[in-house]
């Protein structure tokens, strides 16, 4: 009995001795679901039409893809009482290419402005360096393999409503790296609660539709080219029929 209890004691301790981020973590296997939260009204911007943001994100995580009964996990992440999220939706999307889905979501903090951030299964977070002023925003644009390299981009308008950049951006390893900026295209007017055009593919690869700085044409941008489509239509910033 207490040659029993002396080798369960010494297991103890050698597991203790071991530190936490080298022990196995549950397997997760891509986000199900993802949904914004803990709504705040301490980043008064309003660029999105009201005051409140959202302080959290909660993940839904699949943690074994071949079971005959999904097994799901839920996740919270809180942000700190310096940052927001600041989006209209918290997008699950696959970015790594690998067939298990992340989030794409805009955080800002209070006084630096937004950051594009991925969200994995385990809620670890990369992001692009926020804008570095406050009250400065980016607006998702869309997320697709957009120059036929086989890699997935991000793109997103940087300040839509000032500099009005489209960037692409792609996960290289624990980083977001801009892949092609191209200026002079929108797609949100300030006080919209929601973001404009978006993606489309009509055979030819993914192309976005967006808008001219002054929202008088109608833009499509393939393969890092950007073409002029013709007059703003009556209904605003909509994807066309191909």
């Amino acid at each position: 009995m207490r040659a029993g209890l002396a080798f369960l004691l010494a297991f103890l301790l050698a597991l203790a001795a071991f530190p936490v981020a080298a022990r196995t973590p549950l397997p997760v296997h891509g986000v199900i679901a993802a949904e914004l939260t803990l709504p705040t009204d301490h980043y008064a911007h309003a660029v999105l039409g009201d005051a409140l943001e959202w302080g959290g994100l909660a993940l839904t995580v699949d943690t074994c893809p071949p079971c005959a009964d999904r097994r799901l996990m839920a996740l919270t992440i809180t942000l700190p009482p310096d940052r927001v999220f600041e989006d209209i939706t918290a997008r699950v999307v696959d970015v790594t290419g690998d067939g298990l889905a992340e989030v794409v979501v805009v955080e800002t903090h209070l006084q630096n402005g937004a950051s594009l951030a991925v969200y994995d299964a385990y809620g670890r977070r990369i992001a692009t360096p926020f804008i570095g002023q406050s009250n400065r925003w980016l607006a998702p644009a869309g997320v697709a393999d957009f120059d036929g390299d086989g890699r997935v981009e991000i793109a997103y308008i940087d300040r839509p409503h000032l500099l009005k950049d489209l960037v692409f951006v792609r996960l290289e390893g624990d980083r977001l790296v801009e892949t092609l900026r191209l200026p002079g295209l929108t797609n949100h007017r300030i006080g919209d609660d929601f973001i404009s055009g978006g993606l489309r593919d009509c055979g030819q690869g993914p192309e976005l539709i967006l808008a001219s700085p002054d929202w008088t044409r109608l833009m499509r941008v393939r393969a890092g080219v950007v073409e002029d489509l013709g007059p703003m239509p009556p209904e605003g910033l909509t994807i066309p029929p191909c």
